[in-house]
């Protein structure tokens, strides 16, 4: 009976996206606590409504997800900055509304609960199930080194 081991090359695989994950969940911390203190300020402070402290929030994290993600997350310097940037912007046109139908629906669904406890449990959802397949496989994907092939 033979026993199938996987190679050194798929567990490496496995270890490089499982580092990435944890460094993206490290990022992805500092930015959401950024956005709660924003959402929190906005609301406790400045009297905002809900909705527009959870923009003002994302706005103010972005900036630092980008950043975080690109240099410590993903470690995708070996590319321009320029088109990380304008494909992360279009990530986040992309989950910026859907993020706020989330915080809504949520709102909708647990009036009782606080916003700010809202914002994270939206961030939590949308982190596992948008942001960080987008962020590795599109925004700050690594290209594969070319492989050279000798003829037959």
């Amino acid at each position: 009976m033979s026993e199938t081991r996987p190679t050194w090359s798929a567990r490496s695989r496995f270890a490089v996206q499982a580092l990435r994950f944890g460094r993206s969940l490290i990022v992805g911390s500092g930015g959401t606590a950024l956005d709660f203190a924003a959402l929190s300020l906005s609301i406790r402070v400045f009297g905002l409504e809900p909705i527009w402290g959870r923009a003002i929030g994302l706005l103010v994290s972005g900036v630092a997800l980008f950043l975080g993600s690109r240099s410590f997350a993903f470690r995708a310097e070996s590319e321009s900055a320029v088109s990380q940037a304008k494909r992360f912007v279009i990530s986040e046109l992309i989950g910026f509304p859907l993020n706020i139908l989330v915080f809504k629906l949520l709102g909708w669904l647990l009036p009782q609960v606080a916003p700010e406890l809202l914002g994270l449990l939206a961030n939590f959802a949308l982190f596992v199930t948008y942001y960080y397949p987008v962020r590795n496989w599109v925004v700050f994907k690594t290209k594969q080194p070319l492989v050279a092939q000798t003829a037959t």
